[in-house]
């Protein structure tokens, strides 16, 4: 029986998590860290293979300086990320003020983060020629 070439890369899906904040600031709690401690340990285990790690950085409209805030907010996660030794990867990192939508608004202590997610690879794209 033949095998078939994969004609496009077949990755894992991604992987999330959210850092949370206080209203204008950039501190991370220590139970904050713990939660992404532990989430990057099991990424590095789980996933060997990491294709690209991508951040997104919101403030609140209302915040002091939203849109810089953001951009501070993606900044201190990728640098606590890097700390974890999820440093075999390349980083996509953005930032924005969090727009609500009219059918659904997040609690104020939800949209203050950062929106952490990995896309794990895999050997060969995954592509076992199935």
């Amino acid at each position: 029986m033949s095998a078939q070439a994969c004609n496009t890369s077949h990755n894992l899906p991604g992987q999330n998590i959210d850092l949370y904040f206080e209203r204008n600031s950039t501190q991370v709690s220590a139970g904050q860290v713990l939660k992404l401690a532990n989430w990057a340990i099991d990424m590095r285990l789980k996933y060997p293979i990491q294709e690209v790690l991508s951040i997104g950085g919101l403030a609140e409209a209302s915040e002091k300086e939203p849109k810089k805030l953001a951009v501070q907010r993606a900044d201190t996660a990728k640098a606590i990320l890097m700390q974890f030794d999820l440093t075999e990867t390349s980083y996509d990192v953005r930032a924005g003020i969090y727009k609500p939508l009219d059918y659904f608004v997040e609690p104020s202590e939800k949209v203050r983060r950062a929106e952490i997610e990995l896309s794990p690879g895999c050997p060969n794209n995954c592509c076992d020629g199935k």
